[in-house]
């Protein structure tokens, strides 16, 4: 099918150095991406050549997350193309299909029976060979909350646990689950939603006003399982209020050569041109993550308009992530697109 490759290179916009639990600026790699390629699932064909030409005849696609599983590469989406969960398949995370499946065609009954759209799904595979799938539901007569689903392929269909998993009704709810295996330990990683509060932010249901409120990613403690919590959760990044629109949410984190970790996520509201993806970096894995970056925004001039919700694979090379193909689009389509993540010791980019 066909892929259309942009043009190379992006610049790095490098974050105050914190004083607390970050390495020293000097000693940060830097990071990029090469190959951005947007994925057309709906035509046949090879790669194209290095920019997006012509009329978009993809699907919309967000919130991706990348896992190999059961001899190729799987990609999950939010909602969309008349599945709860739709899946792509690749064999080398540069040409997408499509496939018939919903992952998830029954959410759970703790799930309102009238807002079944499931947000960002996260797939895991555990030690015992089972595949887990963490996602974003609204509660029967609650909030958006986390939940868990289990199935021996990755395909699915999977098995929604009977209860959620992580709720925090208090704060606004929780969404954008990642799970990641530190070779030792596992972990799950959310987003407190405050924003769906209200405050002074622009993504929200009502009228902006008063200050902005905290937006936390958590991360906590798994067991081996991928479904039992350990421990207590801690905070390892918030928002910085007007700079970001008090929004940072989808994390996703992956360990360098240098020891440290990186964590990636987006920042501002999800249907602004102004939504990115942004890093930072801890020499902890529960650690305050500092010295934030940003990977690739729309002003980045690559063709992608509010590029976010990236996930990366395990062996920190392959990238997903969503964009629109049009400025002042916050409704259009999310459309998948594919990347090479370059970390040279120097910096972080496409």
């Amino acid at each position: 099918m066909k892929s259309l490759l942009l043009s190379l290179g992006a610049g790095l916009v490098a974050g105050l150095p914190s004083k607390q639990n970050a390495p020293r600026a000097e000693e940060l790699p830097t990071l990029g991406l090469a190959n951005i390629t947007k994925i057309d699932m709906v035509n046949g064909g090879g790669l194209q050549g290095r920019r997006l030409a012509g009329p978009f005849m993809g699907v919309d696609f967000p919130d991706p997350s990348l896992i190999w599983g059961d001899g190729s590469w799987k990609a999950y989406a939010t909602s969309s193309n008349g599945k709860k969960i739709p899946v792509a398949t690749s064999s080398d995370t540069w040409s997408w299909t499509l496939t018939g499946n919903d992952a998830l065609p029954n959410p759970g009954s703790w799930v309102d029976p009238n807002d079944q759209g499931i947000w960002a799904p996260d797939v895991q595979k555990n030690d015992a060979g089972v595949y887990v799938m963490y996602y974003t539901a609204k509660q029967n007569g609650g909030t958006h909350c986390i939940g868990a689903a289990t199935s021996t392929t990755a395909l699915g269909p999977f098995t929604p646990q009977s209860q959620p998993l992580i709720c925090d009704g208090a704060n606004g709810g929780v969404i954008d689950p990642a799970g990641y295996d530190d070779g030792t330990n596992r972990w799950i990683m959310w987003k407190v939603d405050g924003n769906s509060l209200g405050g002074a932010t622009t993504c929200q249901g009502g009228t902006p006003s008063g200050s902005y409120k905290p937006t936390p990613i958590k991360i906590q403690r798994m067991a081996r399982d991928a479904l039992t919590l350990l421990d207590s959760p801690k905070t390892i990044l918030d928002n910085e209020g007007a700079s970001n629109d008090g929004v940072v949410e989808a994390p996703s984190l992956y360990k360098i050569a240098d020891g440290n970790y990186v964590l990636f996520y987006s920042a501002h509201c999800y249907s602004s041109d102004d939504y990115d993806v942004e890093y930072a970096f801890s020499s902890t894995i529960d650690g305050s993550y500092t010295n934030r970056g940003i990977l690739i925004r729309t002003v980045d001039n690559k063709g992608v308009y509010g590029p976010g919700g990236l996930d990366i694979d395990p062996n920190g090379k392959s990238v997903v992530f969503h964009g629109r193909l049009n400025p002042n689009q916050g409704g259009a389509a999310r459309q998948l697109y594919s990347a090479e993540l370059t970390i040279n010791g120097r910096s972080i980019s496409f």
